[in-house]
């Protein structure tokens, strides 16, 4: 092997405990007009490095547009305590890149933040 990932044909999508968290994130997806990572959050794979920094710092930028709404009390999908939502996003967003390879690119983003 010369370093390069094995791509699985295994299809793997985000796996979120709560429908609201897909919600949620294609909320901000739109309010960004993020077309990768709408693909992505409805079941397109992360393919390659780049793709996977992209969501990666998506979810960092999701986070910043989480807490200025929740400062400003916005309701966000019917919800008020984002915080909450932005933790279990969190754990969905990371176990998806860490599964499909990409923990160097989760970590990447998580200490340019």
């Amino acid at each position: 092997m010369n370093g390069s990932r094995l791509i699985s044909s295994t299809h793997i999508m985000i796996n979120f405990k709560y429908p609201k968290e897909k919600e949620i994130s294609l909320h901000y997806a739109n309010a960004f007009s993020d077309l990768l990572v709408e693909k992505i959050l409805n079941g397109t794979d992360v393919s390659n490095s780049d793709e996977a920094l992209h969501l990666s710092k998506f979810y960092w930028e999701m986070v910043d547009a989480l807490v200025e709404d929740a400062s400003k009390n916005n309701l966000i999908c019917g919800e008020l305590n984002l915080q909450e939502w932005s933790e279990l996003i969190f754990n969905s967003f990371r176990s998806y890149i860490r599964n499909a390879g990409f923990s160097t690119e989760w970590d990447k983003a998580s200490d340019e933040n």
